[in-house]
């Protein structure tokens, strides 16, 4: 089960402060993700973005590490509980009020199922041909959601395990009891939607399947759609994930939230392809020309000129996070020859008997060592690894995040330093603090693929 299309929303609206969060990051989404979650944060002096994004994050990481026989309601209980620990452990250290909270919702795309998982009032979608098979209700006033059709699998009626009210995950100690089901009949075309407070109470039943039955009919712009429904309607963030599925071929994209793919005509493919080729041509023959017009100066065991003489640190990240520090230099033996090249000329001695034993033949072992004891200055870059070089105007502080593994590094980086990470396959992100203004902060994402490997990338850091 793959996404065909994805639209998404993240809006501030009124409100005048994000405090929803969605996953995978807005404008990062690709057809290979498998989960999308929407958290809508509240709580005291607008810092609900703190426990959405701590949530969201947490659980994007984890979800994926159990297959699909392990996932179960428990399972992502147990998570959320674990997550919410994390968020206790952040308002204490900051003296956060513990009304710091958010809801959650949660959708899992399998080989042939899909899972929905929500806890709040943000709410979750199934629709086919512009009907809804299947709407959440907000558990933050009913505990048993509304099923709407049978369509959807035999497992619609949904057991509730929480009689209590449940208002968001909080910062305290009360129970996390998250609504969860499986759709087991999935057809291609099918949309789910995920979306916050301020979208749900703005759009009803009707706008939805009527924008849906529109887009199916007439691939309309779904992103602005929707955003309309909302728009200047509401004081509150608006966010959502609209996807439509496919067990097939792969035939959307994603472009600032609208798909991006355009039906070809007959008569573009063959000038394109031509044209491509060409480009192609040119610049094999601009990289060979100048590969040839270089002048090879080094010694044949030097010509590694694309790998750096670094001495990588002990990773901080196992099989994630390589950090490099530069080493000096060893002067070589042909350094050593220009150095004396370059003194003043002194006075010869007169030329002396050659002794009977001549030792001209070890001084000369001496003077040109072998290439062996060369090539261990030189160490190459980890195989299968990114080489990512770090500059920045400002003095700042990094949070290096393997989103994969759940694990971060702190690294400080000046305007004087050259850094360089190495980064092995996986999610990262990167979030960079001034040091002087601790409000001026930078994100920056990586997805590192197996074949990116022994390739660089330079990222300058900008506030």
């Amino acid at each position: 089960m793959n996404p065909e299309s994805i639209y998404y929303l993240f809006e501030t609206g009124q409100k005048g402060k994000q405090e929803d969060y969605i996953w995978p990051a807005a404008g990062k989404a690709t057809l290979s993700d498998k989960v999308f979650i929407v958290c809508d944060g509240a709580g005291s002096f607008d810092n609900g973005e703190i426990a959405s994004k701590l949530i969201c994050q947490f659980m994007a990481a984890k979800v994926l590490k159990f297959g699909e026989q392990k996932m179960s309601g428990e399972l992502i209980d147990k998570l959320l509980i674990e997550a919410r620990d994390r968020l206790i452990t952040y308002a204490r250290e900051y003296r956060l009020d513990t009304d710091l909270a958010t809801t959650f919702s949660m959708l899992i795309l399998y080989d042939q199922k899909v899972l929905m998982s929500w806890y709040g009032d943000s709410r979750i979608y199934h629709l086919r041909e512009g009907e809804i098979l299947f709407r959440t209700e907000d558990n933050s006033r009913i505990s048993e959601p509304l099923q709407l059709s049978g369509i959807s699998g035999n497992n619609n009626r949904l057991q509730s395990r929480n009689a209590s009210i449940a208002r968001g995950i909080k910062a305290d100690n009360s129970p996390i009891y998250a609504e969860t089901k499986w759709i087991e009949d999935v057809q291609d075309g099918d949309y789910f939607l995920l979306c916050s407070k301020g979208l749900a109470e703005n759009g009803s039943d009707d706008d939805i399947k009527l924008l849906v039955s529109q887009n199916d009919n007439a691939h309309i712009d779904l992103t602005e759609s929707f955003k309309q429904l909302a728009s200047e309607k509401t004081s509150d963030n608006y966010s959502m994930y609209l996807i439509r599925v496919s067990g097939g071929i792969q035939k959307r994209g994603i472009k600032s939230g609208i798909i991006a793919i355009k039906k070809q005509t007959r008569g573009i493919a063959g000038p394109v392809f031509i044209t491509a080729m060409i480009i192609i041509g040119l610049l094999i023959m601009l990289f060979y020309f100048r590969k040839a017009r270089r002048p090879d100066l080094a010694l044949p065991y030097t010509k590694q000129a694309a790998q750096p003489a670094d001495v990588l640190r002990d990773d901080s990240v196992p099989n994630a996070i390589v950090m490099s520090e530069p080493v000096k230099p060893v002067p070589s033996v042909t350094d050593s020859t220009k150095t004396n090249s370059e003194r003043p000329p002194q006075t010869i001695p007169p030329p002396q008997p050659t002794p009977q034993n001549d030792h001209s033949a070890n001084i000369q072992t001496e003077e040109k060592p072998k290439q062996t004891n060369q090539k261990t200055v030189r160490q190459k870059k980890p195989a299968g690894q990114l080489l990512v070089k770090l500059t920045t105007d400002e003095s700042c502080k990094l949070k290096i995040t393997n989103i994969d593994l759940d694990e971060v590094i702190d690294w400080d980086l000046s305007p004087k330093d050259n850094g360089t990470i190495y980064l092995k396959p996986g999610k990262y992100s990167i979030v960079a603090t001034s040091v002087i203004d601790s409000s001026k902060t930078k994100t920056y994402n990586f997805d590192v693929k197996a074949g990116n490997a022994d390739t660089r990338q330079n990222l300058h850091i900008t506030f």
